[in-house]
């Protein structure tokens, strides 16, 4: 068998059906503190995104003021899991059915 190097490992993850972990591999997960884990070869990244990446980058109390001043509307996930059992999640649904109860309950005031 060669030792050279290639210096390239490549491997594609099945998401639906991942490798088991063996017991002794389990019990050294459960062990693990966040400390425990090696960052070393993750790239550092500016502090402006990667605290809540997806989310404006912000840590959650700083997107709530921000959302509070941008008048953006922060959805609880069973209120949006409705919506989209619904068939339509989308922002002018929402936005519909927010009118409707605002307009009944300023008609009833």
């Amino acid at each position: 068998m060669s030792e050279k190097n290639t210096g390239m490992v490549s491997f594609t993850l099945d998401p639906m059906n991942p490798p088991t972990l063996t017991a002794e591999q389990e019990a050294r997960l459960h062990a693990m503190n966040d400390k425990d884990i090696d960052l070393s070869d993750i790239p550092e990244q500016s502090l402006d995104r990667a605290i809540r990446p997806g989310l404006w980058g912000l840590p959650l109390d700083e997107v709530r003021s921000k959302a509070f001043r941008d008048k953006v509307l922060l959805l609880d996930a069973d209120v949006l899991e409705l919506f989209r059992e619904s068939g339509d999640a989308s922002p002018s649904k929402m936005n519909a059915v927010l009118r409707e109860y605002a307009e009944t309950h300023r008609k009833n005031a």
